[in-house]
Parts: C-alpha cells; sequence; structure tokens
C-alpha cells in the first residue's frame, strides 16, 4: 500500500467513528434521564395524573326541528326551553307549530311536516295498534284537579251534576283521545250510559265561543283555557277531568315516528335532555312557568298565575304508558296485544 492510500483509508475510518459517535449520543439515553423499572411503577404517568374528561355528548343529526304543539300549558316546557336557550345549548332550533290535538299531529310526522310531536298518550298507543309505528321520546304531563275541566254554562243546570249529561253535547279537541277517556270514566261514575252522550270535535281555542252560543253544552277545558273560559263567560265546572281512579293520569308526552328515532338517535337525545331541563326549571320554581304561558297563548298575563297547571315531567318510563293502555282496554278504546314496553325510546 502507497502512503497515499494509507492516508486516504486512515480519514475514512476516522470520519466513519466520527459518525457512529455522533448517531450514538443522538439515540442512547443517559443513565441521569433514564428511570428505574421501580420508580416507572411508582410514577403515575401524565394521562393519569391529568383529570378525567367529561363524556363526548354526539352532535345531534339534524339541529333544526319543526315540534307539534298545543296552546295549552301541557307545552310550558318547550316555551320554556326556547325562552332559555335550553335547546340551543343541545345544538338545536325548535319551530313550534301549533295543531289541534295529537291525532292530529300523527299524520303531519308520517307527512313530514312535523319532526318532534306532542300529544294525548291514547292517540300515540291507539295509532301503533293500528300499525303507525311511533316511539316515545319524552313525558309530559300528569293530570291534577283543576287542570282540566268539564265546563257549562252557569244557566245550564249542569254545575256539579255530571249525572245530567245524557242527551247533552259535550266538545273534546280530538275523539280517541284522552277527553273521550275522561269522559267516558265521568259518564260511568255518574250513572250515564256514554251512547247518550254526544261528544263532537272541536279545537280549544273555539270552545269558549262555541259554548257561549249554544251549539254545545259542555266543553272539555284545558288550562289555560279553563280559567279563561270561567273568567270571560262566566262558566262554571259540571266535573274534575282527573279525580278518582284518573288521580295523576299520565296525559301526553312527545313522540317521533320509528325511523325518526333509528336516523337520528343524537338529534332525539338532545331534545329529551333540553326538555328535562325545563321540566326541571318549571318544578323548581312555577314563577317559570307563569311568565312563559302568556307567550304562546292568549291568556292575559295577569291570570296566569291563576292557573291550575299540571306536574311536568321529563323522563319517561314505560310502566306510565302501560297504565294508560289498561285504562283504554278498560273502556274498550284499544285492543289487546301492544307491546308497550317497546315503544319507549331507552335514554342514551
Amino acid at each position: 500500500m502507497t502512503p497515499r492510500s494509507w492516508r486516504l483509508l486512515t480519514i475514512g475510518f476516522t470520519v466513519l467513528f466520527t459518525l457512529a459517535a455522533c448517531n450514538g449520543a443522538a439515540t442512547s439515553p443517559t443513565p441521569a434521564t433514564t428511570p428505574s423499572p421501580e420508580a416507572t411503577e411508582a410514577a403515575p404517568s401524565a394521562a393519569s395524573a391529568e383529570p378525567s374528561a367529561e363524556p363526548t355528548v354526539a352532535a345531534p343529526e339534524i339541529s333544526e326541528l319543526t315540534v307539534g304543539t298545543l296552546p295549552i300549558v301541557d307545552v310550558a316546557p318547550v316555551h320554556v326551553a326556547i325562552a332559555q336557550g335550553l335547546f340551543e345549548a343541545e345544538g338545536l332550533t325548535v319551530t313550534p307549530e301549533v295543531m289541534q290535538g295529537g291525532a292530529a299531529a300523527i299524520p303531519a310526522l308520517q307527512g313530514g311536516d312535523l319532526d318532534i310531536a306532542f300529544g294525548a298518550w291514547p292517540s300515540f298507543l291507539i295509532a301503533n295498534q293500528a300499525g303507525i309505528e311511533l316511539r316515545a321520546v319524552a313525558d309530559g304531563v300528569a293530570g291534577v284537579e283543576g287542570f282540566t275541566q268539564f265546563l257549562t254554562k252557569p244557566d245550564s243546570g249542569l254545575e256539579g251534576n255530571p249525572a245530567g249529561l245524557s242527551g247533552k253535547t259535550v266538545a273534546l279537541n280530538t275523539l280517541g283521545n284522552v277527553g273521550e277517556l275522561a269522559l267516558r270514566y265521568l259518564v260511568r261514575e255518574a250513572g250515564v250510559d256514554y251512547s247518550d252522550v254526544t261528544p263532537i270535535e272541536l279545537p280549544f281555542p273555539e270552545m269558549g265561543a262555541a259554548l257561549d252560543g249554544g251549539s254545545v253544552d259542555v266543553i272539555w277545558s284545558v288550562e289555560p283555557g279553563a280559567t279563561a273560559n270561567k273568567a270571560n263567560l262566566g262558566a262554571v265546572v259540571v266535573a274534575e277531568s282527573y279525580v278518582g281512579d284518573l288521580a295523576g293520569f299520565p296525559v301526553a308526552g312527545y313522540f317521533v315516528t320509528k325511523e325518526f328515532a333509528e336516523q337520528n338517535p343524537n338529534t332525539v337525545a338532545a331534545f329529551r335532555r333540553a326538555l328535562e331541563a325545563a321540566a326541571q326549571m318549571i318544578n323548581d320554581d312555577q314563577q317559570v312557568v307563569v311568565d312563559v304561558v302568556p307567550t304562546y297563548t292568549t291568556l292575559p298575563a295577569e291570570l296566569a298565575a291563576q292557573l291550575s297547571y299540571p306536574e311536568y315531567h321529563g323522563a319517561l318510563d314505560a310502566s306510565v304508558l302501560q297504565r294508560v293502555y289498561d285504562t283504554l282496554l278498560e273502556f274498550e278504546m284499544i285492543e289487546t296485544g301492544l307491546d308497550v314496553g317497546s315503544l319507549v325510546l331507552a335514554a342514551n
């Protein structure tokens, strides 16, 4: 080997050793920074030292909802949730659409004009038995004394006299519903044959004028109509709706089509959470509902504090609907064979 070749070879080895030394310094941990196995076990990781994060709530599949309602105190939680920003906090924009009743809302649900409907539980159950697949989202209200009454004119002779209903015409907002159930119970307790009473359908806002004009003898009036009709017309009470076996009866709630529930589970859950929060807000402070009712009804604000408000609920248990179903069976308003538990959406 020539001297020149030897010098080149020596330089090459020097470069290789230098690079190896540099690379080794970059990748190998020093003893000072390498924890012992015992220290590793004893020391909590950075992730475990942090507080656990709140569960992530899935965003609604759709954010804009049209909800079928009625001009009555039952739906106050919807309007409270709008006014208090509870729907907004869940990523929802809710537009109420006034309907005649739950029975009228069902075709609108099927046709897509409504996303969610408020309606009486008998309508919901009867529709399901007829093959219209609906699912219950949340509970609404339970009946209390004063909340819903059968009213008449003071000169009718029917005040406090349900036995006098034979041969009379009674206005209900919809037939085959909770109003009819209340009427059937009332006349049975009074010893009157239901076939001797003539029930007719009439929207709540038209009942007062019909009673005043004499086209009906009795109206089934729900707050705020009951208080308004007594104040404006001097109407008097034939009988209460929710007493005796119907005390605390589950009146109505919120429901969707089965298809909507399957396609929009996060939306349904968000709606339910906001509604439950609104119902709790009302139950904690009745002034909340007193303030909101005049904003979506024609009731003057000074009368709102005089209303008889129902029990507001949110969470729904299948036993609630089972009670309704069993009562409908008792009055032969529905047939046997309906699996009520399968109609209630699980909370998520």
